[in-house]
């Protein structure tokens, strides 16, 4: 995936130069540069797609485990 460019950082908002504007959780007290930012972006974009990441494995897992079940449990009633 391309990596995603900030371009600039208010104390309100930050904008990506795919002209996405989001808002801060909480108003900066002081604005970084845009490059500042960047670091902390890509951290925090980073740490959330692997959770994400996880967190789908995980309800994968759960899927095929119940799956399985559903198929002993079937599988008992017939024999």
């Amino acid at each position: 995936m391309k990596r995603q460019k900030v371009v600039r950082v208010t104390k309100s908002e930050f904008e990506l130069d795919t002209g996405v504007i989001y808002p801060h959780i909480v108003e900066l007290d002081e604005v970084p540069t845009p490059e500042e930012f960047q670091k902390i972006y890509d951290h925090w974009r980073k740490m959330l797609m692997e959770t994400d990441d996880a967190l789908r494995r995980i309800a994968e897992y759960n899927s095929n485990s119940e799956d399985t079940g559903r198929k002993r449990k079937n599988s008992t009633k017939m024999g």
